[in-house]
């Protein structure tokens, strides 16, 4: 469970902070998107009681975790500390 919620807190720690334009199913996360989804997860690890609970909560967030962990393809050292700084940012 702990490495659970340290991936999910590491991969969305490193998003980008997008517009809040209006978003569609299909649209890219922003990081307070991200964000909220990684303290939505971690609250519901913490109710997983066995492997088959941890699993099932991987599977959950598999997408969304995916889509917020292709924010930072392509990006520099420098960015992706921009986009840490940014996601600090978020409510």
């Amino acid at each position: 469970m702990k490495k659970l919620f340290v991936a999910a807190t590491l991969g969305l720690a490193l998003v980008s902070c997008g517009g809040e334009d209006e978003k569609t199913e299909n649209s890219a996360p922003t990081v307070c998107d991200c964000m909220q989804m990684s303290e939505d997860m971690a609250k519901e690890s913490m109710d997983a009681k066995d492997a088959a609970g941890i699993k099932a909560l991987e599977e959950k967030y598999a997408e969304k975790m995916k889509a917020c962990d292709k924010l930072t393809e392509g990006k520099t050292d420098e960015e992706k500390k921009a986009m840490m700084e940014e996601a600090a940012k978020c409510k």
